[in-house]
């Protein structure tokens, strides 16, 4: 003898479908960032930024990383699929900042994704984005 579902347990599969959608794990990619042109040695610094309200205030991540002349690669692990912009420069003296000259001009490299310039400043979020779908490779040259 074979039981049918009842009209309520049908009702049912819709809600545990999403909860078991809900409950997988989210797909986590890498994004590999190639610095080209790295001249100076000292400490490469990089930061990760998910929201343009953040833009150059609150990375999302952040990393540190010995600098060596020539190219470098960079590993994001685990960011969701996504826009992301990156900002990053060779801290040359290892003070953990970006230094500038007394009329706010950058004295140490630095660059953005997608190469992104700005006008009198630093670019947008949006000239800096890039989307991540899977893992990404990306290539940023300094000056």
């Amino acid at each position: 003898m074979t039981t049918r579902p009842t009209l309520s347990s049908l009702h049912l599969l819709p809600a545990m479908l999403l909860v078991m959608t809900l409950a997988a794990p989210a797909t986590a990619a890498t994004l590999t960032i190639e610095v080209q042109q790295v001249a100076t040695p000292g400490e490469l610094m990089v930061a990760v930024f998910d929201q343009a309200g953040q833009w150059l205030k609150q990375p999302l991540r952040g990393l540190r990383q010995a600098a060596a002349a020539g190219t470098m690669t960079v590993q994001v692990p685990d960011l969701p699929d996504g826009d992301y912009a990156v900002s990053l420069f060779v801290d040359r003296n290892a003070n953990g900042k970006l230094d500038s000259n007394a009329i706010g001009m950058p004295t140490e490299p630095y660059a953005f994704s997608n190469d992104a310039a700005g006008n009198f400043g630093p670019p947008s979020f949006d000239k800096a984005k890039l989307s991540v779908k899977g893992d990404t490779r990306a290539v940023i040259h300094l000056p």
